[in-house]
C-alpha cells in the first residue's frame, strides 16, 4: 500500500467502492440473479455508470500528477509509465479469458460465456488496447477492459496535448471536451453507437468524464486548496452527492437523454472535491482496509469477469446449478474476487509495472551513453 504523503487515500477508497459496484452490475447481468437487492439495487440497475466515475477520478489524479511544469513535457516517459501501470495485468487477464473461453467452447458448452467475439482479430485488438475504439465488432474476451482501452486512448491524447504550451493545451482540452459533450449529449452517455469517423461513443464518453476530472483538479489546485473550506460543509456535500447518486441509480434504467450525463457531470466531481475537503467522510474513507481495497481496485476490476467465467465453467463441469441468488454465495464471490485481486496485484500488477519501468529507464540510459 502506498504511503506517499501526496496521495489522497480517500480517493483510493472511492475507487474501491466503485469497483465493487461495477461487480454488482455484471453479477446481475451475467448470472441473471440479484441477491440482497435491498442493498445492491442501485448497482444492479445502474452500476455501469460507475465506470464514468473511474474516468472522472482518473482525470483528477492524472492531471494532479502529470500536468505540472516538470512532468507535462516528458511525453514518452509519461506514456511508458502509463503502459507499465495498466498493461501487465490487462494482458494476463486477456490470456486467461482466452484460454478459458477456448476450453468452454471446444470442450464443454459449444458457445462462449456472455461475450461472443473471441477470435484472433479481437485478441489482437485487445492486446493493442484498441478493443473499444470502433474497430471491433462487439465486446470480446475480458470485456470490462473496454474502459481500459478507451481510457488509454484518452490518456495518450491528454499527454500529447499537455506537452504543448499551457495556454494552447487549455484550448485543445476545451475543444476536445466540447466536441465530446455534443456527441454524448446526442447519443446518450451509455450507448453502443459508432459516431464521428466511426469511433465508438464510449471514446467520447471517456473524454467527457476524464476532462471533467481534469477540470476538478485545476479547480482544486488553483482555488479550493488555497481557501479554508469548512469541513462540515464539505461533508454535507459529499453525503448529499452519494445520496443523490444512489437515488438516481435505484429509480430506473439508463437514460438516453441528459439524465446519466447530468448525474456524471454534476455528482462525480462534486463528490471527489468534497471528500478531499471534508473531515468525517474522509476519515471513514481512510479506514485502512478500504484504502487497501482501493490499492488493488484495478486488479478487482480486471479479475472479476475471469472469475465469473471460471465459476460458469465449474457449474457446467460438475455439473450443478449454482445458487447465484443466495446472499452468502454472492458475498463469497466478492471475497473470492478480492482474494484473487490481491494475488494478481502482488504477483502480476506490481512486478509487471516495476519490470517495464526498469526496462524503460535502462533503455533511456543506454541512449544517453
Amino acid at each position: 500500500m502506498s504511503q506517499s504523503p501526496n496521495r489522497l487515500h480517500e480517493l483510493d477508497s472511492l475507487r474501491a467502492l466503485a469497483a465493487l459496484g461495477v461487480i454488482g452490475w455484471h453479477y446481475t447481468n451475467h448470472f441473471q440473479a440479484s441477491p440482497v437487492a435491498y442493498l445492491m439495487l442501485p448497482f444492479y440497475r445502474h452500476g455501469l455508470l460507475l465506470v464514468d466515475f473511474f474516468f472522472t477520478l482518473s482525470g483528477f489524479v492524472l492531471a494532479r500528477a502529470y500536468w505540472t511544469e516538470q512532468r507535462s513535457k516528458t511525453l514518452m516517459h509519461n506514456l511508458r509509465d502509463r503502459v507499465a501501470r495498466i498493461y501487465p495485468l490487462h494482458f494476463v487477464t486477456l490470456c486467461a479469458v482466452a484460454l478459458m473461453q477456448c476450453y468452454l467452447i471446444n470442450h464443454l458448452a459449444g458457445q462462449a460465456f456472455i461475450y461472443a467475439f473471441n477470435d484472433k482479430f479481437d485478441f489482437a485488438l485487445n492486446a493493442l488496447l484498441l478493443n473499444r475504439t470502433g474497430l471491433e465488432r462487439g465486446f470480446s474476451y475480458n470485456a470490462p477492459s473496454w474502459s481500459i482501452s478507451t481510457e488509454f486512448v484518452v490518456n495518450v491524447l491528454f499527454f500529447v496535448v499537455i506537452a504543448i504550451p499551457r495556454k494552447a493545451a487549455r484550448l485543445g482540452l476545451l475543444a476536445l471536451f466540447a466536441i465530446s459533450l455534443v456527441v454524448t449529449s446526442k447519443n446518450g452517455l451509455i450507448s453502443n453507437e459508432k459516431v464521428l469517423w466511426a469511433v465508438d461513443n464510449d471514446v467520447f464518453r471517456t473524454i467527457v468524464g476524464f476532462l471533467v476530472g481534469v477540470g476538478a483538479s485545476v479547480l482544486h489546485t488553483k482555488y479550493l486548496s488555497r481557501v479554508a473550506v469548512k469541513s462540515w460543509i464539505a461533508d454535507a456535500v459529499a453525503l448529499a452527492s452519494i445520496g443523490a447518486f444512489l437515488y438516481y441509480c435505484a429509480r430506473g434504467d439508463f437514460s438516453r437523454d441528459w439524465g446519466d450525463l447530468a448525474a456524471a457531470l454534476a455528482l462525480f466531481p462534486t463528490l471527489i472535491l468534497s471528500v478531499i475537503h471534508g473531515n468525517i467522510v474522509k476519515s471513514i474513507l481512510n479506514f485502512r482496509p478500504l484504502v487497501y481495497l482501493g490499492t488493488i481496485s484495478y486488479s478487482i476490476y480486471l479479475v472479476h469477469f475471469p472469475l465469473q467465467l471460471a465459476v460458469h465453467i465449474a457449474a457446467i463441469s460438475i455439473p450443478m446449478k449454482m445458487p447465484y441468488e443466495n446472499a452468502f454465495f454472492f458475498i463469497g464471490f466478492l471475497i473470492a474476487t478480492v482474494a484473487l485481486a490481491s494475488l494478481t496485484y502482488w504477483s502480476v500488477e506490481l512486478p509487471g509495472k516495476r519490470l517495464l519501468r526498469s526496462k524503460s529507464r535502462a533503455k533511456t540510459m543506454s541512449q544517453l551513453i
